[in-house]
């Protein structure tokens, strides 16, 4: 019998690489190098048993790995464990009975939800709303509109609506392989709840008219990328470019992601539904939301309580 490790590539070869999409299929590839790491990975598939996988999981959290990164590694075992019990690979769905680990008990727990302080955001919007570099127009629009960072690169000038004061989202720019991997604009993206179309404000739409005003290039992308005219700058570019910009603020650079939070965050303090925050998101439905913000409807929650005791 082969080992769990051959099963598994050949499983997602000539199954799985053309059935979803790039991005999914890159992480599938990243959690069976780690896989690859670990004994479990070269032993015979069909004598697996529970204990086994459990052993893993259990080395997985003695290593260090985050809980995210564990519950991965038992989704990609358990796909293909569904796979190869279908197909009479192995005689038994060995990762039934196995227990992960509560979240608190891992050293590298889900991060908690970073946000800019308000004193943060004007510093970093004097140095921002300067266009010192055009990019700098994306780290605005991400605390504008709390587009994802991938969403913003992807968008062109035939994305923004003028007529209707607003932004047209439907794809994003995808990396593979790393740091020095492959980019490509992908035109489906994350989830049909992705796709959806999110007003500009004010400030945003001066913003991108003044860009358009200077623009010197027919590459389509608000942020072209200057070495390659059908793609926009790629991520680390940007992150070199704000990086720069939150020096000169004054402030610590902490992640893409943190323009969406504090987005959110802002949203909420203007009063904004859980379920119009949602759309503007762009997640699946409003519950998304809320576990991710969780601590920001946490007031709410007790008044709401106390109608109820």
């Amino acid at each position: 019998m082969e080992n769990l490790a051959d099963c598994i590539r050949m499983w997602m070869i000539d199954y799985k690489k053309n059935s979803v999409k790039p991005s999914t299929y890159d992480r599938l590839i990243v959690s069976r190098k780690l896989l690859e790491r670990y004994a479990l990975a070269w032993m015979p598939t069909d004598r697996i048993t529970v204990d086994d996988i459990q052993r893993f999981v259990n080395e997985l959290v003695r290593d260090g790995y985050a809980w995210t990164t564990i519950k991965k590694e038992y989704s990609l075992l358990t796909a293909f464990y569904k796979f190869a019990y279908s197909r009479g690979l192995s005689s038994t769905l060995p990762y039934v009975g196995v227990e992960l680990p509560r979240e608190e008990n891992v050293k590298k727990p889900r991060k908690d939800i970073d946000i800019f302080a308000p004193w943060e955001q004007e510093c970093l919007k004097r140095v921002l709303y300067t266009l010192e570099d055009v990019s700098y127009a994306a780290g605005i629009l991400m605390l504008e509109t709390g587009m994802r960072v991938g969403e913003t690169l992807a968008l062109e000038w035939d994305d923004i609506l003028w007529n209707r004061r607003a932004i047209r989202v439907s794809k994003t720019l995808v990396r593979l392989g790393g740091v020095n991997g492959w980019m490509f604009v992908q035109r489906n993206p994350k989830s049909k709840s992705s796709i959806r179309t999110i007003p500009m404000s004010k400030n945003a739409e001066g913003l991108l008219r003044r860009i358009l005003s200077f623009r010197k290039t027919e590459n389509p992308y608000l942020f072209p990328n200057e070495n390659d005219p059908k793609l926009p700058i790629s991520y680390d570019a940007l992150r070199y470019r704000l990086q720069s910009a939150f020096s000169k603020a004054n402030v610590e650079y902490r992640g893409f992601h943190t323009f969406r939070h504090t987005f959110a965050s802002n949203c909420y303090g203007k009063g904004c539904d859980v379920k119009i925050l949602s759309k503007l998101l762009g997640h699946r439905d409003a519950s998304i939301t809320y576990n991710i913000y969780i601590h920001l409807f946490g007031d709410d929650l007790e008044e709401m309580r106390k109608v109820i005791d």
